[in-house]
Parts: structure tokens; C-alpha cells; sequence
């Protein structure tokens, strides 16, 4: 049943923007999601998660066409059994130096995503609060580079994001890297030139659909570039300060259900 409207494909941000703690998708938002695939409008996923991460959302995930993960480092395709649609990593010197460089910093663990495997650093592990919900393993700092990886993200136990991406700035990351944030006092340092726009891109390319005509939700830095790329963006609740800036629109926060009630206001599913 597809519909007659400007908007042709809707991506979204998980964690905050329609995933909430324990991976907990409401009732309003599945709805959502099942109303676009049965309209024909394709819904995308793009999010700092690993693919285990998407996985784990169960009936959600089902209805994704592309998901996006590590901030655009991996595309894969739900809809076509899980077929892998491209995959950048770091190239090998940049994921040493960025070891070395946690190495140096202290109160800083570092994690992985590697393609094999999710490693964590004990600091990292401590700093983080509480085990992964997916596959992961412990490693000591010094073995942690030992496989390409996605990207990479770095805690500390003070210093802000900004202030951590000062830090890797002066040390000349942000030349080699790509930088950006998901959540305080962390920052993820992914391939130079990838992100969640370079990745939404190429899943709408593949998709056949313009990014002018596209839908976005976020409320974080990592969705920046994301808004920067689609016709129209969403910040949602209580986003960052320049998500909200950067914004077409905003919606209501996760607990009211903002993602479903904006798709109503545009008329792409019928009210929950």
C-alpha cells in the first residue's frame, strides 16, 4: 500500500531516539515502524550499536530495510536476511595510536568494535557501569588492537566528550579519524570520512531514494551530519543543544513517543 507523499523513506537513531534502557521499544513505535513497511515507505536504523545491538530489538529490527551501525562503519539488510552491505574499518596505524593514546590518558578505557569481536578494556568495562548485553570479550589494553575494527570509543572518568575530542584534536586524531559523541564523557573515533550520513547515503542510494525526501530522528552530535544530509530532521526531547539547533523540527521525547506522533503529523502513519 504505497503512499503519495513527498517523503519517501524514514532513518532513525536507536538509543534515546526510539530505544529506551533495556531495550525497550514501545508499543507506539513498533506500531510505527509496522505501519511504514506495510506503506511501502523504507525505515533505516543508523546508530553508534553493533549489529548484535540491532539484532537484540527483536520485532523492531524485523522492519528495517537497512540498518546502519558503529556510526556508519557497517550496513546490513534485515529485509534480505542479513546481507552485509559494505564494511570500512580503521586502517591499522590509526587503532594502534589510538590504543597508545588511551595508554597515555589516565582514567580512560578503551572498546573495540571489532569485526569479530567487541573487546573492552577492564577500565573501560568499570567506567561503562555494567557488562554488554551482547557478545563481548575483557582485554588488557595491550592486546586490543588485534583485529580490524569498525571504530573505537574511548570513557573517562571526568573529562567531558568536548573535552576528550580536544584532547585527541591536539593529538592529530581529527585528521586521521572520524570523532564524534553519543553520550557524556565518551567519544567514538570511527574511519576518516565515515559517519551516519556517508552511511544513510549509501543505504539510500542502494535503496533508490533521494536524501532530500528522506526523514531523519536523532539527539545527539553523532546525528549531526545525518540532519546535515535529509530533507527534513527531528530532534527528539531533550536532545543535545546543537541537535535541537541543527533540526528541521522537534518532537516529544522517548517516553511520549515523539518518533510516532511526528510520523502522524506528516501524515505517514495513522495515529497510535
Amino acid at each position: 500500500m504505497p503512499v503519495m507523499t513527498r517523503w519517501q523513506a524514514v532513518v532513525t537513531d536507536l538509543d534515546g531516539t526510539v530505544v529506551g534502557a533495556d531495550d525497550v521499544v514501545s508499543p507506539a513505535t513498533l506500531n510505527a515502524a509496522a505501519q511504514l513497511r506495510y506503506r511501502g515507505l523504507p525505515l533505516l536504523a543508523a546508530t553508534a550499536r553493533t549489529r548484535h545491538g540491532v539484532e537484540r530489538l527483536g520485532a523492531f529490527a524485523g522492519h528495517l530495510a537497512v540498518a546502519v551501525c558503529h556510526n556508519g562503519g557497517l550496513g546490513w539488510s534485515p529485509e534480505e536476511g542479513g546481507r552485509t552491505l559494505w564494511q570500512r574499518t580503521l586502517p591499522a596505524a590509526e587503532l594502534t595510536d589510538l590504543a597508545a593514546f588511551v595508554a597515555r590518558l589516565p582514567g580512560a578505557g578503551l572498546s573495540v568494535f571489532g569485526v569479530s569481536s567487541w573487546d573492552l578494556t577492564p577500565e573501560y568495562l568499570a567506567l561503562r557501569g555494567r557488562p554488554p548485553a551482547e557478545p563481548w570479550r575483557e582485554v588488557p589494553l595491550a592486546g586490543i588492537t588485534d583485529q580490524p575494527a569498525y571504530g573505537v570509543a574511548i570513557r573517562h572518568r571526568s573529562l567531558s566528550s568536548d573535552q576528550l575530542i580536544a584532547r585527541l584534536t591536539d593529538a592529530g586524531f581529527a585528521e586521521r579519524t572520524t570523532l564524534t559523541y553519543s553520550a557524556p564523557r565518551l567519544v567514538e573515533a570511527g574511519p576518516l570520512g565515515v559517519d551516519k550520513a556517508t552511511g544513510v547515503a549509501g543505504a539510500l542510494d542502494w535503496l533508490g531514494v533521494s536524501p532530500r525526501h528522506t526523514v531523519a530522528f536523532g539527539d545527539m552530535p553523532n546525528d549531526l551530519p545525518l540532519f546535515a544530509l535529509v530533507g527534513h530532521s527531528v530532534a527528539i526531547g531533550a536532545a543535545h543543544p546543537a541537535v535541537l539547533a541543527a533540526a528541521s523540527a522537534h518532537a516529544p521525547g522517548l517516553a511520549e513517543d515523539g518518533f510516532a506522533h511526528h510520523l502522524a503529523e506528516l501524515g505517514l502513519i495513522t495515529p497510535w
